[in-house]
């Protein structure tokens, strides 16, 4: 299988400008994401997404009250993804589009709920797969699946489960087929929650897309891929993500 990993940075990094990041001494992501693909096996195909999303910082890439990106900053990796692979993306305008409103995630729920944030919430927006026909099932491994929906419905949730319009939120093991194609390709995407908005792009440009939330996976990866013939591993992480033992040591976990 060809391995790519894809660093993904946090919205401070990309949307503050450089001259207030050296005011309020916050390091280079650009620089430690460089510096982590530098660090890998020379196999490994690192994906460059840093630039990209400067180059849309005037644009909705990340949340207000979120820590996440949004689709549209998702979909930018996904192109920078689909041109290390050597495959031509599709253009925004071809997808299905779909909005969840009133979206209050993670800060500002950490932040102790200001009316600031309250008063003007986020809008989930969502790219629905350009096959009618995928298919996604989720649960704890192949002997456990649950038919699920690739973009779920959150017009109805709470404030902060909104997120979860992507691939059905955070479970261990996922499993997307797609009809429209019969060359068997296939992937595994090894990822944290970054990854769910990233993975819906995916889907047209697989016959199988597997995904391992390796938080709560159980197996190994190394194994899975074997077993499974995956032509390609992608590993999905956000630079906070990374920053500490905890999170790399479930990573390690599941090798």
């Amino acid at each position: 299988a060809q391995l790519y990993s894809l660093v993904a940075p946090i919205n401070g990094g990309v949307l503050l400008s450089d001259s207030l990041q050296k005011e309020l001494h916050i390091s280079d992501q650009r620089e430690a994401i460089r510096y982590i693909y530098s660090r890998m096996a020379a196999d490994i195909n690192g994906v460059e997404v840093f630039d990209t999303l400067r180059e849309h910082v005037d644009e909705y890439i990340y949340f207000h009250t979120d820590h996440h990106w949004t689709a549209l900053g998702a979909y930018y990796a996904y192109r920078e993804f689909c041109g290390a692979k050597g495959v031509t993306p599709h253009a925004l305008s071809e997808y299905e589009v779909s909005q969840y409103d009133g979206f209050l995630g993670s800060f500002y729920n950490d932040g102790g709920k200001p009316d600031a944030m309250k008063n003007n919430p986020d809008v989930v927006t969502a790219y629905h797969p350009i096959s009618t026909e995928a298919r996604m099932q989720y649960g704890k491994s192949d002997s456990d699946l649950t038919a699920g929906k690739i973009i779920y419905d959150e017009s109805e949730a709470s404030a902060g489960l909104k997120y979860g319009a992507f691939i059905m939120g955070d479970n261990p093991y996922t499993v997307i087929s797609n009809p429209d194609l019969s060359d068997g390709s296939s992937c595994v995407v090894v990822k944290e929650s970054f990854g769910n908005a990233f993975v819906p792009f995916l889907v047209d440009h697989y016959q199988t897309v597997y995904v391992i939330d390796y938080r709560y996976y159980s197996g190994s990866v190394v194994d899975f891929a074997k077993t499974n013939k995956v032509t390609d591993v992608i590993f999905v992480n956000n630079l906070s993500a990374i920053r500490g033992s905890y999170q790399m040591g479930k990573l390690a976990g599941v090798k």
